[in-house]
């Protein structure tokens, strides 16, 4: 026979220390199931009866036979949790045939640490607790060929050190552990976004208290920590890439570019889904975009390219980080973003002002018109010109429905009053006024986008599932979740307005009725409004020909409000002068009125902007769309079909202890067998080498920091100046 020592008696690599991230291997995993009472069959049996492991004496022990040597080991575990001790395999007895035939468990003290690691004069860091006693006491099994089983040939119980009391137990780290359902719960609540610590909170309210928990904070965090790393051990970068390829692959229209640096850093990102393109193509019209940062841990700027669809509501085209906020870094994003869109470029942007925007959108998009932001106006206005009777004078220059002549004219009256002829930043507005002044650009749709607080809705939106710690993976996916959230509102909405009718209220019930049918229930409320309005109204005849006719039509009350409304009675069209049908895409209530004194009952199909209407995005999916490309709606078919019969079988299966414990069973059973068939079909990732993460990005206008002793601090940042080796497109 010959003899292996499994483990050294020194605890240099051993030591259960405060901080020690405890991982169990497989020679000492056991089952979680504390062994509260010995086995029917052991020879205590015979000798004492079934007692508990509390109630055991010394000769008790002596006595017990195990079949085999897991069972003995799961009974000592039991034995040294209930004392207040940690057990430990320490060394086996081999036969010539490697089989083992002798194994000692001992308390985790026993032993003691080598000096060496003591009298080191060059440590970096404090010493570890000591932990090590040489305590004594261990439990020694040996096989009996004659039976079969494994008997006890030495017990020590006694111990040198003090045993940990019982409401410590819980704390000592042989004693701590994620169990298989602990992580996979943990697993779906980080993707989720829940932090860690209200992860930690919620599993020990559903546990009963922390300790039930079955493991620590800390524990929890090394764990998420562990997740986190591994998602990008090969690299941030190459992480994302393969994530962009990988929706490539199942997503027919999706659209994904990037490029590196000559040092082969990456350094931009572009990315748009199937369902955006086709969102952009039925809603792109109108685009707004503006940069937000501390989403990612490299502080990249986010720029979300958004709009609304035809509930009004935000709907986002795609997204980009960059390594910088130059012109030319906004001129790839544009012209990815067109290339990306088919070549299809919106007819009008909205930006919040920045120079290198402006500039970029010159350069790529030279037919769109270029609306600046009315918040960030105000907000530049309250900064340049610290007055709030000017503010509210300067809001009614940009959102007031005035002609150009009238601007002037109240623009002179404004430098009067407020004694700003001369001012720099007013010179600085007039030279800009065409692109933020609504009399200049009332004839333009913008639908109901006239600031970026729409990219400000998605920022905030997004800061629930994107915050600065994010890595690039991390990013992507959690970005892909919001996504998730916007879509799911408009496919409520979608069912709002065709499967529910609203009550009809206004006196002109034929135009409202025909309104309801057309267009979406939040497009068709507006519409009801100008509706009403057209009651109080009065109307006069200007001219008439055979074909044409022009109408007069003021408020009732207020006859100086006058507007002009012109019917071509031949091909059924109505304009208004003040171009409401124009710049948001809805009849006025001039023209209403103007329909009721024809005497038209049919709601004219001038008057229907299609972008508005239930079925906008219909004519895209049916002549574009692949004949297979229904994942996304099978999946969800898919997940909702398992979670009501899922559900159907909790509530059967709970109410008996039998039928519990049959489902438990079944449930593991098949879980595993399923992750077994997907392990065996699975194809290894595309690998991306040779991409290296990028850095860490200063943002524009972050004021430089010094530390406490005067030394600046300095962030490398990719500038304009590096050169692009590859631009990649997926």
């Amino acid at each position: 026979m010959s003899i292996k020592e499994d483990d050294v008696n020194n605890d240099s690599d051993n030591d259960l220390g405060v901080d020690f991230d405890y991982q169990p291997n497989a020679e000492d995993d056991a089952d979680d199931d504390d062994v509260d009472s010995l086995d029917s069959t052991s020879k205590s049996e015979e000798v004492c009866g079934v007692k508990r492991i509390a109630n055991l004496m010394v000769e008790d022990i002596w006595n017990l036979e195990f079949r085999t040597e897991d069972e003995a080991c799961q009974f000592y575990n039991a034995y040294s949790c209930w004392h207040g001790f940690v057990m430990r395999k320490h060394g086996v007895v081999r036969d010539n045939q490697g089989r083992i035939i002798s194994r000692q468990l001992v308390c985790n003290k026993e032993g003691w640490r080598n000096m060496r690691y003591l009298d080191m004069d060059d440590r970096s860091r404090e010493a570890r607790s000591l932990t090590r006693t040489k305590c004594p006491a261990r439990l020694r099994i040996k096989l009996d060929y004659g039976c079969g089983r494994w008997k006890v040939s030495c017990f020590v119980e006694s111990h040198n050190h003090d045993l940990t009391p019982p409401q410590f137990a819980h704390l000592v780290p042989a004693n701590r552990r994620l169990t298989v359902t602990d992580r996979v719960q943990v697993k779906n609540l980080h993707n989720f976004g829940v932090k860690s610590c209200h992860i930690m909170r919620y599993i020990a309210f559903q546990k009963g208290g922390y300790r039930h928990a079955g493991f620590t904070r800390k524990d929890l965090y090394n764990h998420i920590d562990r997740y986190r790393r591994a998602k990008v051990k090969n690299g941030d970068a190459n992480a994302a890439i393969n994530y962009l390829i990988g929706k490539s692959n199942n997503d027919p229209l999706f659209f994904g570019k990037y490029t590196f640096t000559s040092d082969e850093r990456l350094e931009h990102i572009f990315l748009a889904d199937g369902q955006s393109i086709i969102d952009y193509h039925c809603f792109g019209d109108i685009v707004a975009f503006d940069s937000t940062y501390k989403k990612n841990k490299y502080n990249k700027p986010l720029v979300i390219f958004s709009g609304c669809n035809h509930h009004g509501q935000t709907v986002i085209f795609g997204s980009g980080l960059l390594s910088d906020e130059t012109t030319e870094t906004y001129k790839w994003l544009l012209e990815t973003f067109v290339e990306a869109m088919g070549g299809k470029s919106p007819k009008a942007v909205i930006t919040d002002g920045d120079l290198a925007m402006r500039d970029a959108i010159k350069n790529v998009l030279p037919d769109a018109t270029h609306r600046l932001c009315g918040w960030h106006l105000q907000r530049n206005a309250c900064e340049n010109i610290k007055n709030p009777n000017f503010l509210r004078d300067f809001k009614g220059l940009i959102y007031d429905n005035n002609d150009q002549r009238d601007f002037d004219r109240r623009w002179t009256a404004i430098l009067d009053k407020h004694n700003l002829v001369g001012s720099t930043w007013m010179e600085k507005m007039y030279e800009t006024r065409e692109m933020w002044s609504h009399c200049f650009l009332w004839d333009k749709f913008f639908g109901y986008i006239r600031t970026t607080s729409q990219c400000e809705g998605i920022n905030s939106l997004i800061r629930f599932y994107v915050n600065r710690k994010n890595t690039l993976i991390d990013f992507m996916h959690n970005l892909d979740r919001a996504l998730k959230e916007y879509r799911n509102n408009k496919l409520i909405a979608d069912f709002k307005s065709q499967c529910s009718e609203l009550v009809m209220i206004t006196s002109l019930e034929a135009y409202e009725r025909s309104a309801s049918c057309y267009f979406t229930r939040n497009i068709f409320k507006e519409i009801r409004n100008e509706i009403q309005r057209a009651g109080a109204l009065n109307i006069t005849v200007l001219s008439t020909t055979l074909d044409k006719v022009e109408f007069s039509v003021t408020a009732l009350g207020d006859p100086a409000k006058d507007r002009r409304v012109e019917v071509d009675r031949s091909k059924n069209l109505f304009s208004c002068s003040c171009k409401l049908f124009e710049s948001r895409g809805i009849p006025c209530s001039h023209i209403f009125y103007a329909m009721k004194f024809e005497n038209i009952l049919e709601f004219p199909d001038s008057l229907i902007y299609k972008r508005w209407t239930k079925n906008a995005n219909n004519e895209f999916i049916s002549t574009n769309m692949p004949v297979n490309d229904d994942i996304e709606r099978v999946l969800k078919f898919r997940v909702g079909a398992l979670a009501s019969n899922c559900n159907k079988l909790c509530d059967i299966a709970c109410k008996d202890l039998a039928d519990f414990d049959e489902v438990q069973s079944e449930l593991v059973n098949l879980v595993i067998r399923l992750q077994s068939r997907k392990q065996g079909k699975s194809t290894p990732n595309v690998n991306v080498e040779g991409i290296n993460d990028p850095f860490v990005v200063k943002s524009k206008g972050s004021p430089s920091k010094r530390s406490s002793g005067g030394r600046r601090e300095h962030t490398l940042i990719a500038t304009s100046t590096v050169i692009t080796t590859s631009a990649v497109q997926i």
